[in-house]
This record gives C-alpha cells, sequence and structure tokens, in this order.
C-alpha cells in the first residue's frame, strides 16, 4: 500500500514539474531587471524588449515609471548600453526579429561592399614613379621661371616697338602692361639682378627716363626703376653707373604733375639711400637743389613730405655713422658735407614758410605733420638759429600743438608732445635773440 502511494506522489511531483517547464516555455514573466527570452515563450505587451548585440539574442524587461514619461522615439538605456539596441513594442513577433537580424546583416553586407569598390577606385587610381614623372615633365614644360619671364617680356618689349609702329595706342597698351609686370617682379632681389644682366636698364628704362613722350610710359617705368633699386645695393651701382641721377633731378626741377614727381622722387630715393657714393656725386650738383625745390614748388603735401623725409634721411645717416664709430662708413661719407648744402639751397628759410603757409592743411593731415617734424627734428641742428628767428613760425608750431592736443584723437596728441619737444628748442634761441 505505500509503496502504491510512493509511486502515486512521483507521478503527480513529475506533472507538476513538465507543466511548469511548459508555462515557462510558453508564457514569458518580466522583472525590472533585463531578462533572456526562450524559445517559444510568448512576450506580453508593454515591454521593454531588446537583441543583445553581443550574446544576439532576445531580452525583455518591465516598464518603470520614469520610462514612461520618456517620448516614445527616444530610448536612455542606449546610451548608457552601447553593446544593446532597444525598442519598446506593444508586441513582438518572431518574423519581426528576423527581418531585423536580416537588414542588419544587408547593411553589414553594404558596408563591406562600399569599401571593396572604394579599394578598387584607389587602385585604379594609383600610378607608378614612372608614370607620375612623366606627368610631371609634360606639365614642367608650360611652367616658366621668373628669370625665363623676365627675358621673354624684354624680348616682347622690343618686338612691340618694332612691330606696332602705325599703331600708337596699341602699342602704348602693349608696352605698359610689360612694364607693370616687371614692376611686380623687381621686387625680387634676384629678379632685378636678372634684369639688369639682360640689359633691361639700357634696353628699355633709360630711354623711357630720357627721352620718352608719354608721360604714363614715364612715369611707369621710374616706379620700375624705384623698386629694383630699393635695398639692392648691386642694382644701385649699376643704376649709378647708367647716370640716371641727373636725369630725375631734372625732372623734379623741371616737372609739376604729381605723379611724375612722386615717381621720380622714389627712384632717386631709391638709388641715393645707404650709398654715399651716389649721394655725394648727385647731391653735389643739381640733386640738392632739387630736393629744396620741391618743398616750394607748388604741387601737392604728400610730395613735399616724401622730399623733406629724404632729406631728413640722408642727414640721419651721416649723424649714426658718427655714432656708431664705424671707420670705414665714416671715410666714406666724410665727402658728403650735406647740411652745408642744404644752407646754401635755403632749405631753412624754405621750411620756415612751407610750415607757416601750410596751417590749415596740417590740422587735417597730422599724419603728413609728423612726417615734417621728425624732419625739422634731424635738421634743426644746423637751422635752429633762422627757426629761432622766425615768430611766424614759433607761433605757427604752438598753434598745431594746442589744437592737436585738445582733439580727442590718441595719435592727435601723440603729434602735439612731438611738436611740444621741437617747439623748445626753437623756442630757446627765440629767447637768445
Amino acid at each position: 500500500m505505500e509503496l502504491l502511494l510512493q509511486l502515486a506522489v512521483c507521478v503527480l511531483l513529475s506533472r507538476m514539474i513538465s507543466a511548469e517547464e511548459i508555462a515557462e516555455n510558453t508564457s514569458f514573466i518580466a522583472t525590472k531587471e533585463w531578462k533572456e527570452i526562450k524559445e517559444g515563450q510568448g512576450i506580453p505587451a508593454g515591454l521593454h524588449v531588446r537583441i543583445n548585440l553581443q550574446t544576439g539574442k532576445k531580452e525583455a524587461k518591465l516598464i518603470t515609471d520614469n520610462e514612461e514619461q520618456l517620448n516614445a522615439g527616444q530610448t536612455n538605456d542606449e546610451s548608457k548600453n552601447s553593446n544593446a539596441l532597444i525598442t519598446i513594442y506593444d508586441s513582438v513577433d518572431e518574423e519581426e526579429l528576423k527581418n531585423s537580424s536580416r537588414l542588419r546583416n544587408s547593411s553589414e553586407q553594404l558596408a563591406i561592399e562600399h569599401n571593396s569598390s572604394e579599394i578598387e577606385k584607389i587602385k585604379n587610381d594609383y600610378k607608378s614613379y614612372k608614370e607620375l614623372r612623366k606627368t610631371y615633365e609634360g606639365m614642367r614644360k608650360h611652367f616658366k621661371t621668373d628669370a625665363e619671364i623676365i627675358v621673354r617680356l624684354i624680348e616682347e618689349f622690343g618686338d612691340v616697338i618694332t612691330y606696332n609702329k602705325q599703331n600708337d595706342q596699341s602699342r602704348l597698351n602693349a608696352q605698359l602692361k610689360i612694364l607693370t609686370n616687371f614692376n611686380y617682379l623687381m621686387s625680387q632681389y634676384d629678379n632685378a639682378l636678372t634684369f639688369v644682366d639682360q640689359g633691361g636698364l639700357e634696353r628699355i628704362l633709360l630711354p623711357l627716363v630720357v627721352n620718352q613722350t608719354h608721360l604714363s610710359l614715364k612715369v611707369e617705368a621710374m616706379r620700375v626703376l624705384g623698386a629694383m633699386a630699393q635695398n639692392n645695393p648691386k642694382v644701385q651701382v649699376k643704376v649709378y653707373e647708367k647716370n640716371f641721377g641727373p636725369y630725375l633731378t631734372q625732372i623734379l626741377l623741371s616737372s609739376s604733375n604729381t605723379e611724375e614727381l612722386s615717381s621720380a622722387l622714389y627712384a632717386l630715393g631709391s638709388l641715393l639711400r645707404k650709398f654715399p657714393h651716389a649721394q655725394q656725386k648727385i647731391l653735389s650738383t643739381s640733386g640738392t637743389q632739387a630736393l629744396v625745390s620741391l618743398l616750394g614748388k607748388d604741387c601737392e603735401l604728400k610730395i613735399k613730405a616724401k622730399a623733406i623725409t629724404l632729406i631728413s634721411d640722408v642727414v640721419v645717416e651721416k649723424q649714426l655713422i658718427v655714432i656708431n664709430d664705424d671707420p670705414v662708413a665714416a671715410a666714406q661719407y666724410a665727402e658728403l658735407n650735406f647740411p652745408e648744402r642744404l644752407k646754401d639751397n635755403w632749405y631753412c628759410q624754405t621750411t620756415d614758410k612751407l610750415m607757416t603757409s601750410y596751417y590749415h592743411e596740417f590740422l587735417k593731415a597730422p599724419d603728413l605733420l609728423e612726417y615734417f617734424i621728425h624732419a625739422l627734428e634731424s635738421t634743426e641742428p644746423f637751422c635752429n638759429r633762422i627757426w629761432g628767428s622766425s615768430e611766424q613760425l614759433y607761433y605757427t608750431l604752438n598753434a598745431l600743438q594746442f589744437e592737436h592736443g585738445k582733439s580727442n584723437n590718441e595719435y592727435c596728441n601723440e603729434v602735439a608732445d612731438l611738436l611740444r619737444d621741437i617747439t623748445k628748442k626753437i623756442r630757446k634761441y627765440f629767447k637768445e635773440l
């Protein structure tokens, strides 16, 4: 009897276990934690369902109160767990999950095919060293160095003169274009030397400066001359040897055209600066007269500012040589007695008249006034007696100082301070007299 009862209990327990297994296989019980969904289990509505990308298996959990407030299109867990793909389902079936897996596999396949096509494209575009060199050599034929361009432009300038005799305007335009190109190229040190070596000074520039009747061509030629001689000692020597100096000073003495005066002054300044031999030869003849004449000429104030700045620069150059105690440089400047030549050409009286005559212009142009103040400062040692005896100059400088000093413009105030310094020096002599 007892044996029969034990058998009945075992049968009953086995049936209960089978029922639990069946229930486990047919119904999913969700919790607040992620739980694996076994094969064949149904998924209730309103759960978080995901495919774990690491294991490839489906998981689900309950939706908490905070998660219900989130927008249906956003999932916080996506940022917290980069290994999981999460979606909220009302209902999920096996076929949809399979489709999702197929879509992922399809995307991966497309990415592989895309990368393969990119690799093939790179292989097709690849060129060997021999092919690249051949391409480079072919392209190089179309490029020219600055030296080659300069040689070609010099030849073209001669051709324009030879073959365009019947059309003055066409010839003028062509020559201006070539000179403009030269002006651009001559700022390079080596380019200027190439131009000189190829005969550009005597073949092009000298005839234009000396004999050219077209003002625009002469102006452009002097601009090229100034560009190539500036800070280029070797070119300065060549320009000096071709005797450009006297021609430039003659233009300063005779011309009244602003552009012509400006370009001639630019070329002369490029020739003279830091070239004591040229200063001594040119300024001892008509050079000083030409510079001082510009200060009294009826021309724009900016031309006068350039002229007085060049005068000041030459004076300061020699002063710096004495200060630096350089015997070699001092010997080069020994023969140059520029202050005496300035006094002989009435520089001090001319600047006195200029400063008083342009009072209103200086009120409107403090930037130009600054150039004149620096020039007065450097030339004051040999003009102090004449300036000190000029009441009109003294009161003009005082008035300019007062007007610029009360300005709200900081730059004007700085100019006023410079005026105060030069006025103090002049006032000392003014009181003595």
